[in-house]
């Protein structure tokens, strides 16, 4: 049983490389290029749909039977490397380069006042239970796999399981220290951080007055 999931894994990644590399494929194609009859290269097709990877793009009038034209979805993209951390290591380097330091605090501040902006919004004129509730879906939505949580002396902890910049922030703590005083903007207090993944630590922990 596991080794014919292991092909089906092997036969699904082979159609998913082919699509990003030709865009666009049917079935029969699918089935010459990876030499797999076109009943299960469709059972395939069937199962990638389902999981949002693969949709049905257009149809190909051929003679004969037209055919379906398949594609890969936003979400299939995520299967495919990025290196997006290298780029902007590379371009904040860039910066340091030529303005030093003082350049690159100018850059991340930037940033920190236009996510402020974005963010400010959903957290207005809301109870701080709800603007933490508020804060935390919206670093969720950008990756940061954050949870908040009550203490029983009151305050809040926000807890990030994920940074989206990991690497990047290891390079340049500025990243860091402008991301708590965002928080600390968007809630008009300051706040403990006790932890960053950054620094070693498995999480990165804010302490939030309640």
């Amino acid at each position: 049983m596991k080794v014919e999931r292991k092909e089906q894994g092997a036969t699904r990644r082979s159609i998913l490389q082919l699509l990003r590399r030709h865009g666009q494929m049917s079935a029969i194609e699918l089935s010459e290029a990876l030499e797999i009859g076109a009943v299960g290269i469709r059972q395939h097709l069937t199962a990638l749909q389902q999981e949002g990877l693969v949709y049905i793009c257009g149809l190909r009038r051929n003679v004969g039977r037209p055919a379906h034209l398949y594609a890969l979805t936003e979400r299939a993209e995520s299967f495919f490397p990025k290196h997006y951390e290298r780029l902007v290591c590379e371009l904040i380097e860039s910066v340091a380069a030529v303005g030093g330091e003082a350049a690159v605090t100018e850059i991340l501040e930037q940033r920190r006042k236009t996510l402020f902006t974005r963010l400010a919004p959903q957290l207005a004129n809301k109870p701080r239970e709800a603007q933490i509730t508020a804060l935390t879906e919206a670093l969720a939505e950008q990756g940061y796999m954050c949870e908040c949580e009550q203490s029983e002396q009151g305050d809040w902890l926000l807890t990030q399981y994920n940074c989206p910049f990991d690497c990047v922030a290891r390079r340049y703590p500025q990243i860091c220290a402008q991301e708590l005083r965002l928080y600390e903007e968007l809630l008009a207090t300051s706040i403990e951080r006790d932890t960053t993944i950054a620094g070693g630590s498995h999480c990165c922990r804010y302490r939030i007055p309640g």
